[in-house]
């Protein structure tokens, strides 16, 4: 389709239209930014695993590039099911391969596979199937295609399905991980939540070897504040807050909590040591990652949920450039640690 739609494009003498790289925020310099590129990630492992595991097959909405299935289809044609724009119907041969002994994992951008076919979604749960489903273009980045494209809803749409686990990595390594997770050790359906730009964190991600389910990794210590974010938009987020918020004294940890559901509310609190703890969505703060630690702290720690603070998305998304429109939302470092600076006991800028 993207490449029908480039070809009539240039015969009306357009540019071709294409996901680009995001720019990485004006504070990251060209050395350090290390930009993950999560669904190249997604797709070198996703054919490691497939390579051990002969049930593995993918499923394919008509995005294979998109979504990371080129190199699939080319070393496993045979087991690559190009579905075209039908989702509804994909999950459902998707939903009918699990029942017959195959592991399907199913791809789209996050807007189509969250919404389009969640009955059938919640239906192929219902059967103790397992199916992976692997949706790109997640959150408000990149901020071109509007607020059709920009997913910011998935994870609420997703979040009562039965049995489901919900994966946001923020690193090539945990993308890398959440796959292994995926196909080896979930015991049953798993939605891995990709953001599909490659994007410059700040810092060089650590190696992580395999998620421990409901648990994250520090990514940097602080006794002030403790930043709990998912996926490497608002990681960069809080990272560059915590940098902001140091130039003030303030210590402010950051923690990566790729788990979006059935969060370990003990480890949290036993991070954060006491310190308010603030969570940041690339989704709406309704149903996002905010809920989900909170629910898991007022069930394992009250104390601590009583210091819980959420951000994320508050409105209907902006379109535009990528940082213009992570900073029209205060989603952006700057914004999130002048919002955060009351917390952390130093008084706001003027």
């Amino acid at each position: 389709m993207r490449e029908r739609l480039n070809a009539r494009l240039t015969r009306l003498g357009s540019d071709p239209v294409e996901l680009v790289d995001a720019e990485p925020p004006e504070h990251v310099s060209a050395v350090a930014e290390h930009r993950q590129r999560l669904v190249h990630a997604y797709g070198n492992e996703l054919v490691k695993q497939a390579e051990r595991e002969p049930r593995l097959v993918a499923l394919d909405a008509d995005l294979r590039k998109d979504t990371g299935l080129i190199e699939f289809r080319e070393r496993f044609p045979e087991r690559f099911f190009e579905c075209g724009i039908a989702e509804q119907d994909m999950v459902s041969q998707a939903g009918a391969m699990a029942l017959a002994g195959l592991l399907p994992a199913v791809h789209s951008f996050s807007c189509f596979l969250s919404t389009r076919p969640n009955e059938q979604i919640y239906n192929n749960a219902t059967e103790g199937t397992k199916v992976i489903y692997a949706g790109s273009l997640t959150g408000l980045v990149p901020g071109g295609p509007g607020h059709s494209h920009q997913s910011v809803r998935d994870i609420s749409a997703l979040g009562a399905v039965p049995g489901m686990a919900l994966i946001e990595p923020f690193s090539e390594h945990e993308s890398r991980a959440a796959v292994d997770w995926a196909v080896n050790r979930a015991p049953g359906p798993v939605y891995i939540r990709l953001v599909s730009v490659g994007w410059a964190v700040g810092f060089e991600p650590p190696a992580v070897e395999e998620l421990v389910p409901g648990r994250g990794t520090v990514l940097r210590g602080g006794r002030d504040l403790l930043f709990v974010a998912a996926g490497p938009v608002m990681v960069s987020g809080a990272w560059r807050a915590a940098d902001v918020l140091a130039e003030s004294g303030v210590q402010a940890g950051v923690v990566s909590m790729p788990w979006l559901r059935d969060v370990d509310g003990s480890w949290v609190a036993e991070v954060a040591d006491g310190a308010p703890i603030v969570t940041l969505d690339n989704h709406y703060v309704t149903g996002g990652l905010g809920d989900a630690v909170l629910a898991a702290l007022a069930a394992d720690a009250p104390d601590a949920a009583a210091r819980l603070h959420k951000i994320g998305v508050e409105e209907v998304p902006k379109s535009g450039e990528n940082n213009e429109v992570l900073r029209a939302h205060r989603l952006d470092g700057d914004s999130i640690a002048e919002r955060v600076r009351g917390l952390a006991g130093v008084p706001a800028r003027i």
